[in-house]
């Protein structure tokens, strides 16, 4: 299998939007008491944390610390970013996960034309004209992710689907602190994939004449490690492609963002 690793924004999970960066952005990262609410943003932009187009909430979804999933109590989708309600009723770390199914495209060549139908390899042949070549089928996700911890943090949520692109919290969410190494792994379908390239970003680029985004990349056994300098709220993006054996695919892209917070030291 050819691995070929890209760095790019993520495409947004609605139709006929441009390219951005999509992120969940929590009101709080760490929090002290039960039956606290917390309110997440959801947004598209160029700008870290700066918000340009709402995104539609009918996907997004909170893993409890007992492993349980909910839908948000409430949300609004809004022009320039969209917002979620839900009230935190235990101890431990939640998982908020904005993430739609796998799609699955057919690329091909008809005439001289690049076209492509919503189909999978083995659902291709029924709808491809006679003539087409150049057949390609891609497989994409996308995940936007973030963590909230109350009182004491717990693994649960943290848990993998070993389905696309995750990232092994080595390093717990809450345990990120400025100025102190963090360690994480990337996985895709479970296994280690090495030299992902990522950028990190934090908030405040609007303020500053350089943005300050820092490029990485894991090693050959899918493990990332960075230190964060400066406290505040970072976006870590991530896209993986690569050629397939899959039976529904010859090709995976697959795409996330985590929004962290590194508190002070």
């Amino acid at each position: 299998m050819k691995n070929i690793v890209l760095v790019t924004l993520l495409a947004l999970c609605s139709a006929g939007a441009t390219a951005h960066t999509l992120w969940v952005l929590p009101s709080h990262f760490v929090l002290s008491s039960e039956d606290s609410w917390i309110s997440v943003d959801l947004s598209a932009a160029n700008m870290t944390f700066v918000a340009d187009r709402g995104i539609s909430p009918n996907n997004l979804a909170i893993v409890f610390p007992d492993g349980e999933r909910h839908a948000f109590a409430q949300s609004y989708q809004g022009r320039r970013k969209s917002q979620a309600d839900h009230q935190l009723t235990m101890d431990g770390t939640y998982r908020i996960e904005l993430a739609g199914p796998a799609r699955y495209f057919t690329f091909f060549q008809e005439d001289g034309q690049r076209r492509r139908i919503a189909a999978n390899k083995q659902e291709r042949s029924a709808q491809l004209p006679a003539n087409a070549s150049e057949v390609l089928t891609t497989r994409s996700r996308n995940r936007a992710l973030s963590y909230v911890s109350v009182n004491a943090p717990n693994q649960t949520a943290l848990a993998l689907s070993n389905e696309g692109l995750e990232l092994k919290l080595l390093t717990h969410p809450a345990d990120v602190v400025a100025t102190e190494p963090v360690r994480w792994q990337f996985v895709l379908d479970g296994k280690p994939v090495a030299d992902v390239q990522v950028e990190l970003s934090r908030e405040g680029e609007q303020y500053r004449d350089d943005a300050g985004r820092e490029l990485l990349s894991s090693d050959a056994n899918g493990y990332l490690a960075f230190t964060p300098q400066v406290p505040g709220r970072y976006v870590l993006e991530a896209s993986v492609q690569l050629d397939s054996t899959d039976a529904l695919a010859d090709r995976v892209r697959e795409s996330l963002t985590l929004t962290f917070e590194a508190a002070l030291p």
